[in-house]
């Protein structure tokens, strides 16, 4: 049995690309659906890894356990600020946390939300303003530890393969006032499958800020937020 401590993050470079590409495999196979993850081939990786700061892995004992990936966009149509209505100016201050993938014998340490808050911090220690991701509905493991990371569900979108995506923020320097769950706040909560009343309060304006478990299921909390 593994502890905290056995744990290591440090930045990736293209030898790891091998170890990258077998345990993407690993972590695929032990998903219950395809849909979750996305499969990328070694020119991705590469093209990752030649870039500064952007690639980081966990190890335990040298072996290379999980990963996670920050990816500028700049002005590109990838650029996920643009399905949350980002101005046109503040594109180039998004960055993406992409592929926060964990080693299936390793889950359960706390590995994906430590990786994506180390992120976090590179993303504004590099001078960026927004943080983006994309989360699979089907993926409620995923989307709490990044909703628990200060995230919000602010658009929900068909991406890579028509495959349906949940589109994070995080304004690193206006973060979003999280309600508490009271009387007092119109905070809804909808079963994470039903995906047509969630894009309903999205385009409302309303945001999702918590998951929870409910009835052998989940819900996703939804509310108007404020900055």
């Amino acid at each position: 049995m593994s502890s905290r401590q056995d744990f290591n993050i440090r930045s990736l470079e293209g030898a790891y690309i091998p170890g990258l590409i077998s345990l993407q495999r690993q972590v695929s196979a032990a998903l219950p659906d395809p849909e979750v993850f996305m499969l990328h081939d070694e020119a991705y990786f590469s093209g990752i890894l030649d870039l500064p700061s952007a690639a980081i892995g966990a190890f335990c004992r040298n072996r290379l356990i999980a990963y996670c990936f920050i990816i500028i966009p700049g002005s590109s149509q990838a650029n996920l600020g643009r399905d949350i209505n980002l101005p046109l100016r503040e594109l180039s201050s998004v960055a993406h946390i992409q592929a926060a993938a964990v080693h299936p014998d390793y889950r359960g340490h706390g590995l994906q939300k430590m990786m994506l808050e180390e992120q976090l911090k590179n993303i504004e220690e590099q001078g960026y303003r927004h943080a983006c991701c994309t989360v699979s509905p089907k993926n409620p493991v995923s989307l709490k530890n990044v909703l628990s990371c200060g995230l919000l569900i602010e658009a929900l979108r068909p991406k890579l393969n028509g495959w349906c995506r949940y589109i994070m923020h995080k304004d690193l320097r206006r973060p979003a006032y999280l309600p508490e769950i009271s009387h007092e706040e119109k905070c809804i909560a909808v079963g994470i499958s039903d995906l047509k009343a969630q894009a309903e309060l999205l385009k409302a304006g309303f945001a999702g800020f918590e998951i929870a478990a409910c009835n052998g299921g989940y819900n996703i909390l939804f509310a108007h937020l404020r900055n």
